[in-house]
């Protein structure tokens, strides 16, 4: 038998062993439709949040002891997002972009606090300059 032949034989069998191509599609559609499931359900019923203090106190032995990000949700957990287009969210769970959004809040906060000063004074400035405090 010529090299020709057994090449082809050898294709032959290689494609015969092979499932078709929408068997590929069946099970990558299948894969991804239990990944996408367990995503919802992920995200529907396993959500965790920092528990938030309230203003002034400070955690007594967590990890998050002089964190800014801590403190950054401290001071923001009193207010709504100022933007006026996201529907008044809670500014520690907004995350627009705005002009006068939650970005822009929590980047003036972080800085604030990066500054030094405290907590309090931090929620006072920035109902001094954003407003919608609900405290």
């Amino acid at each position: 038998m010529s090299q020709k032949k057994r090449k082809q034989n050898r294709n032959k069998a290689r494609r015969k062993s092979r499932p078709p191509e929408s068997s590929y599609l069946k099970i990558t559609a299948a894969i991804a439709s239990v990944f996408a499931v367990g995503l919802f359900i992920k995200v529907a019923f396993f959500q965790q949040s920092a528990p938030i203090l309230p203003t002034g106190s400070e955690p007594s032995s967590s990890r998050l002891d002089g964190s800014i990000e801590y403190r950054v949700q401290q001071v923001a957990a009193n207010f709504k997002c100022a933007c006026g287009g996201c529907g008044e969210q809670p500014l520690d769970e907004c995350a627009c972009d705005m002009p006068r959004g939650a970005r822009e809040e929590k980047d003036f906060i972080r800085k604030k606090l990066r500054d030094g000063l405290t907590v309090d004074q931090v929620v006072q400035l920035v109902n001094d300059k954003y407003g919608h405090f609900v405290g």
